[in-house]
């Protein structure tokens, strides 16, 4: 992190390289746990870590990138209760033949590079690609970090992936990139494929809206709804230009692992800006608004009073869980802490709408905790 405030990071504007440097490595490892809590992961059927954007070091600072971060991570893993070294099978692909093979040197030449238990596979050759598209279409989980908009076969692998429904993605992008994308999809393309019949509304909205902020909106939407048909929910950080009410980039996760959307949350939390309830702005950058009436708050789009309220209407559904379970279910694609849903049950708490209990006895407490087991009372 820049500074002592993780937010200072994004206001120097950094590019996609050092967004995905520092972003990726520390939540890969969040992923491989997530992973492993929930698969049987043997060293002969490793998990893929799938960078197709891996572009090399341009200058000496080799460390500084993604490549190095994560390989670091596996080699220091070795042992541990999460051993990522066995767990995963690095592979690398760079839209430049130049530069996956400049990339290829730079981690052959780092000094733990033989500790590595898989060695990182690139993607020079037909070889290489077809046993990576072979591994995919097995259904071999994945950890696939990409622009999705990016080149032909960067596109064709993260859409292979997405097809077989057994990984997980980081997509990091530029907002202009999705919309000449949009603009440019052919007929059969793994873009048109994956819009299906959303692909003509979009270009018809985009013909037919005015303003540039709505297009954006929209186009979002509709890409992770596509996204959403395939089950597949999106954690969406959205970055703006330092001073500016304009997007640079988008910070996407996109999984079926509810673990892995609280991880990814919970890590980007320190980098975001806070309404005045205390609910974050989930992206870098960000200008909240000021409210100067607490019943404005129901007008935006998340806030303390909306959780609170959509807790109490979804009582059946979260009828006798955990607060941590109810947490990790319902925090999916919000912005909202552990200590927003703390509020929350406090609130619920002092209006008489629930009942906590011990999670090992059934008998009734006061102080409310992550542990505590949640009754709400029959209105």
């Amino acid at each position: 992190m820049a500074g002592s405030d993780p937010k200072d990071f994004f206001k120097q504007q950094p590019e996609a390289p050092a967004i995905k440097a520092e972003v990726l490595p520390p939540f890969f490892k969040s992923w491989v746990e997530a992973r492993q809590a929930e698969e049987t992961i043997s060293v002969d059927k490793p998990l893929l870590y799938l960078d197709l954007q891996a572009v090399p070091s341009s200058t000496p600072e080799v460390a500084a990138t993604a490549s190095h971060k994560l390989l670091k991570n596996l080699f220091i893993s070795a042992g541990s209760r999460y051993d990522a070294n066995k767990a995963v099978q690095p592979v690398f692909l760079d839209g430049s033949k130049a530069g996956l093979q400049q990339l290829q040197e730079q981690v052959e030449a780092l000094p733990f590079y033989e500790d590595l238990h898989h060695k990182p596979v690139f993607l020079h050759s037909p070889e290489t690609i077809g046993w990576v598209k072979e591994q995919l279409s097995q259904g071999t989980p994945a950890f696939v970090a990409t622009d999705p908009f990016g080149h032909k076969l960067a596109q064709d692998l993260w859409h292979l992936a997405l097809e077989q429904g057994q990984s997980d993605f980081l997509l990091l992008f530029e907002y202009k990139r999705l919309a000449s994308a949009f603009k440019t999809a052919k007929e059969g393309s793994a873009l048109a494929t994956l819009l299906g019949d959303r692909l003509p509304k979009i270009r018809e909205f985009f013909l037919r809206a005015g303003h540039a902020s709505k297009k954006e909106k929209f186009a979002l939407e509709q890409f992770k709804e596509s996204l959403l048909d395939r089950e597949f929910q999106t954690s969406t950080f959205k970055i703006n230009a330092p001073g500016k009410d304009q997007t640079q980039f988008y910070l996407l996760l996109v999984s079926k692992n509810e673990l892995a959307h609280t991880r990814f949350k919970e890590q980007l939390l320190p980098y975001c800006e806070y309404q005045e309830d205390g609910v974050a702005l989930f992206g870098a950058n960000q200008k909240a608004i000021k409210v100067l009436v607490p019943e404005y708050y129901q007008y935006l789009p998340f806030s303390q009073m909306k959780l609170t309220q959509d807790l109490a209407q979804k009582a059946a559904l979260f009828h006798s869980m955990t607060l941590e379970k109810i947490y990790q279910k319902h925090n999916v694609g919000t912005p909202y802490s552990r200590e927003n849903y703390l509020t929350a049950f406090e609130k619920l708490k002092e209006e008489g709408k629930i009942t906590l209990l011990n999670p090992k006895t059934g008998q009734v407490v006061y102080k409310l905790a992550f542990t505590c087991r949640i009754k709400f009372k029959k209105e």
